[in-house]
């Protein structure tokens, strides 16, 4: 099966490293690789014959996170995977909040990395487990939308209107939220999020 891939990753000894190794273990893929998020979101906007888009999460121009998110407007049909250095569970955590389908550490095995290329590309969801990470909590994604509202400021009535929820079910996920995270206000809460990389 012929597969086309886009790849946005800075590092040239890497991309050359990827290239290589795909073009051996799938001599039928093609790797299309860009050094920006700007290269690789007009190549993108420009064409549509990608079938899955892996991007760094370090970019010299842009966030790995928000590349993802603008792939998804520019043609939400291709499969996103992020790629990264990184093995930590808030990387994976926010990947899978910007609508990635996978992540990757770029310490894998052949593999491994293929692996996961395959079940993203067969409509799978492949996060590999980090080393286990107790810092990280386990919210809900409406938590996850009420903590944002709280960081940007807004009291409960508003967070009520903005999710169409009751005030009292503002009141409960917030004290889900103080408990998961170990804080018993608002201001830790948000503090304590973004630490963790929950939020920005």
């Amino acid at each position: 099966m012929s597969v086309q891939i886009l790849l946005i990753d800075d590092h040239p000894l890497f991309v050359d490293g990827f290239v290589g190794m795909v073009r051996e273990n799938r001599p039928s893929w093609k790797v299309d690789a860009f050094l920006t998020a700007a290269d690789g979101c007009a190549a993108l906007a420009g064409q549509s014959h990608w079938d899955l888009a892996i991007v760094d999460i370090q970019l010299p121009d842009a966030d790995g996170f928000d590349t993802i998110a603008r792939i998804a407007e520019l043609n939400a049909a291709v499969p996103r995977i992020i790629i990264s250095g990184r093995e930590d569970e808030a990387a994976r955590f926010r990947a899978r909040r910007a609508g990635a389908s996978g992540f990757i550490v770029k310490s894998l095995a052949a593999e491994a990395m293929l692996g996961g290329m395959d079940s993203v590309l067969s409509g799978a969801m492949s996060f590999a487990d980090a080393a286990p990470d107790r810092g990280v909590p386990n919210l809900s994604q409406r938590q996850i939308d009420v903590l944002l509202l709280l960081a940007e400021g807004h009291a409960n009535k508003v967070i009520r209107h903005q999710l169409g929820i009751a005030e009292r079910t503002v009141r409960s996920h917030l004290t889900e939220i103080y408990q998961a995270l170990g804080t018993h206000s608002r201001v830790h809460a948000i503090l304590r999020a973004r630490e963790l990389g929950v939020i920005e």
